[in-house]
């Protein structure tokens, strides 16, 4: 599935910055990336990163647009943390994706339970 936006959870960065090839070429091809400031505090704080490597994030992110909580995502939130139990940051980040109404990419199949939720989940290779 290729469109012009998709949402990016964090495991999606991750494997990009891996260089895994199904999801370079999906994030290649599309014109507008989106991400949220979860998985923005995901990515920074791991404690493995060297100074160059969070900067190499930093300028990324940069590229991509930051989609922060606006009442429509945290009502979003709450009723997918009610109907699923999800853990809030997960919750977040698919009410997000369902908020704008666009793609959410994530190698994590549990959020296929999301009714109104599009997942893109087979970017590993």
């Amino acid at each position: 599935m290729s469109g012009d936006k998709i949402f990016l959870d964090t495991n999606a960065f991750i494997y990009f910055f891996e260089g895994r090839n199904k999801i370079t070429a999906l994030v290649v091809h599309t014109p507008t990336l989106y991400f949220s400031p979860i998985t923005e505090i995901e990515l920074l704080s791991a404690p493995h990163l060297s100074l160059r490597e969070r900067e190499q994030i930093k300028e990324f992110l940069a590229l991509c647009g930051r989609v922060d909580l606006s009442e429509k995502i945290i009502a979003q939130t709450i009723a997918i943390r009610q109907q699923y139990r999800f853990k809030v940051p997960d919750a977040i980040i698919a009410a997000s994706a369902v908020a704008l109404n666009i793609p959410l990419v994530s190698a994590d199949v549990a959020f296929q339970k999301i009714s109104g939720l599009v997942l893109i989940s087979d970017i590993l290779n």
